[in-house]
């Protein structure tokens, strides 16, 4: 007798899309996938691209929309002996916290999902959400994309 876990393994993933409503914003999202050979997949490999790309196409197919996956993670990993576990609403709240501008597009339908942000401050803070911050330090967040301004006296 096989015996099978009813439980899916999660995945991060960050797209974009290439227009001028979305130009600069990346959306943070989660998948599960059906194939229980992701545990401790490297990012971005083949098997963690297809199943964030089955996920974003349910919703974005019919639209039309074409979409740039840029990054994808198991959200499941091992710390001191221990297995744990996070999700995008925690990237988001290191995001938030973190002062990173959210984007949403339809208030109606809650797609707030997005942020005005570049790809290595999202990796930041996946990276802050794994070893239990809840916010990214100034150095981890990019200066393109977050210029520092100064006043002129």
């Amino acid at each position: 007798m096989k015996f099978t876990s009813a439980l899916k393994l999660k995945l991060i993933y960050v797209f974009r899309i290439n227009d001028a409503e979305h130009k600069g914003c990346l959306k943070i999202g989660e998948a599960t996938s059906d194939n229980e050979n992701i545990w401790g997949l490297e990012p971005n490999s083949k098997a963690l691209n297809e199943a964030a790309k089955k996920r974003i196409n349910q919703y974005t197919q019919t639209a039309g929309i074409n979409y740039d996956l840029l990054y994808t993670e198991v959200s499941v990993y091992a710390q001191k002996g221990t297995i744990q576990a996070f999700s995008d609403a925690e990237v988001h709240n290191v995001l938030i916290r973190s002062g990173i501008k959210r984007k949403t597009f339809d208030t109606q339908n809650k797609a707030n999902e997005w942020f005005v942000i570049d790809l290595e401050t999202v990796k930041n803070a996946i990276a802050a959400v794994k070893s239990g911050k809840d916010s990214l330090n100034i150095a981890q967040i990019s200066t393109d994309r977050n210029p520092i301004v100064f006043r002129p006296e």
